[in-house]
């Protein structure tokens, strides 16, 4: 007969305890996970543009602190108050972010990925995709048409 493992359950006091060593109470590690939950939708909530240029920093009582790196991401921001309630409230549970304070200042350094946006290819190198993509097109009205307004750029 094969013998049952036990689980060893941790008892909620030495996790308690654990938390207090760290510095860490049960509320401000809700704060935080709060946060990092909203920081892994960030793109979804507010776009790939405004995402890049702020972050969800903290969650005091009901309000959601973001940073953002310029006045004009932080006007941008504040017209999508009642999207970024509705994704918190959707993610954290309804009554846990009801006001947006958004703070000018530096955002945490992230670990480099390959970016999220990739500016277009301008100039010689662009021109060419185009053209290769019209090389690609079946029709030949079609062909030499878009190959006419290439030649234009």
């Amino acid at each position: 007969m094969k013998e049952e493992s036990k689980i060893q359950k941790i008892d909620p006091q030495e996790f308690k305890n654990i938390l207090q060593d760290l510095g860490l109470t049960e509320e401000s590690l809700a704060e935080k996970i709060a946060v990092q939950t909203l920081a892994k939708r960030w793109v979804d909530i507010i776009g790939p543009v405004y995402a890049n240029h702020s972050e969800p920093f903290a969650l005091k009582d009901d309000t959601l602190v973001i940073v953002t790196v310029h006045s004009a991401y932080k006007q941008e921001i504040l017209f999508m108050r009642k999207r970024i309630l509705s994704y918190s409230a959707r993610y954290l549970g309804r009554d846990a972010v009801k006001k947006i304070e958004i703070r000018i200042g530096n955002l945490t350094p992230k670990k480099q990925k390959s970016p999220s946006y990739t500016a277009d290819k301008t100039g010689l190198e662009g021109k060419q995709n185009l053209v290769s993509l019209a090389e690609k097109e079946t029709d030949p009205v079609a062909k030499k048409r878009l190959l006419e307004l290439i030649e234009y750029l």
